[in-house]
């Protein structure tokens, strides 16, 4: 995922830095370095954790049990949750690095 935000970063270099020259906030760009990594994440997780509980809940109930317990499925979303932080606190130096005015540059 690193990897991957780094590339689009880097295939954006000169729209970032134009961006930057206009006026917008870097706040504002590193916010979106964020929702673009959290969004496909988020949605993953959530399609993992709604398909995980509804086939455990039909082998629980073929099996006769009725207890579930949640326990063993919040640290996948956590560890979810901390792995789009981590990329994104890793992408930003680059982020900033590349809205430098001088990027403008193509010579």
């Amino acid at each position: 995922m690193l990897v991957t935000t780094l590339e689009q970063l880097r295939e954006r270099r000169r729209l970032l830095s134009v961006l930057v020259a206009f006026g917008t906030r870097r706040a504002t760009l590193g916010w979106s370095v964020l929702w673009q990594t959290a969004v496909p994440v988020v949605l993953g997780l959530a399609l993992a954790l709604a398909g995980g509980a509804g086939l455990g809940l039909a082998l629980l109930s073929m099996a006769g049990k009725t207890t579930f317990d949640w326990s063993v499925v919040w640290p996948m979303v956590a560890t979810g949750a901390g792995l789009v932080l981590l990329v994104t606190l890793f992408s930003l130096p680059p982020l900033w690095r590349m809205m430098r005015p001088d990027r403008l540059r193509t010579e």
